[in-house]
């Protein structure tokens, strides 16, 4: 009956993100979203979680479509062992990091660089993106790119009437999931960041937990915010980017 359908995921999990939302609104004030503005923990909280969500989105977005156009006219055993990081937990990630990067200095964990975060986020979310793009690259009409060659057009236009237009969507969608993941995560930046600053999922956790009740409407209002730019930021891609690129997309195909 609900073959195909996904509504009823969807429904779940609207649910749930709207329950926990309203739970958030009702156990905080606008004063303490007031003080959240002028908290100097939560701001270099909010400036390196951005930090590595953002190096880690776009890395992964890079090398992952880079290998979806590799792969995308081959086949073989290669592009199965992308798959094998998906089947070990961001947790198990984390551990590897700490087993064979703590000898290494820089890009060692608990270094204020945080370059162990960003390189574990890379070995988890690169095979995501990867298997996230290839079926669309697969889907492409490579004509375009060889009618874009006979009219004379540049490398970077043949490239975008001939790939751009119909990646451009899937590739921020890949880059959204990827980037609102990596920013409310806490197992990989608990496991091998610094103690300050922490990323703002560690940060707005260790508020509800450390046993002083005075700090919890602090992390329900770190979740709330995050929780609203999120959705903007959602609301922006569906309202207005999804259906100019498919405008675009369906004038490329007619």
């Amino acid at each position: 009956m609900w073959r195909g359908n996904a509504w009823p995921a969807t429904l779940l999990i609207a649910g749930m993100v709207v329950y926990g939302l309203f739970v958030s609104l009702s156990m905080t004030t606008w004063n303490d979203y007031s003080r959240l503005a002028s908290d100097a923990v939560f701001l270099e909280s909010i400036g390196i979680s951005l930090y590595v969500a953002l190096s880690s989105t776009v890395l992964s977005v890079l090398v992952g479509a880079i290998l979806a156009d590799y792969f995308a006219r081959r086949t073989g055993f290669t592009e199965q062992l992308l798959a094998l990081p998906l089947f070990i937990p961001h947790l198990g990630a984390a551990y590897l990091s700490i087993l064979y990067l703590s000898d290494l200095p820089v890009i060692g964990p608990h270094e204020a660089n945080h370059l162990s975060i960003i390189l574990t986020y890379l070995y988890k979310e690169v095979p995501f993106v990867f298997f996230y793009l290839l079926p669309v690259y697969r889907r492409l009409d490579h004509r375009y790119e060889e009618l874009g060659l006979m009219l004379g057009l540049s490398r970077m236009r043949r490239f975008w009437h001939g790939k751009g237009v119909f990646l451009l969507f899937p590739v921020l969608e890949a880059a959204f999931i990827v980037f609102a993941f990596t920013l409310f995560a806490y197992e990989v930046p608990a496991l091998l960041g610094v103690t300050y600053p922490k990323m703002i999922g560690v940060y707005a956790f260790d508020l509800y937990t450390q046993g002083d009740l005075s700090s919890q409407p602090a992390a329900f209002a770190i979740s709330v915010v995050l929780t609203v730019s999120l959705f903007g930021v959602l609301l922006t891609f569906t309202r207005f980017v999804r259906p100019l690129t498919e405008r675009i997309s369906k004038g490329r195909a007619e």
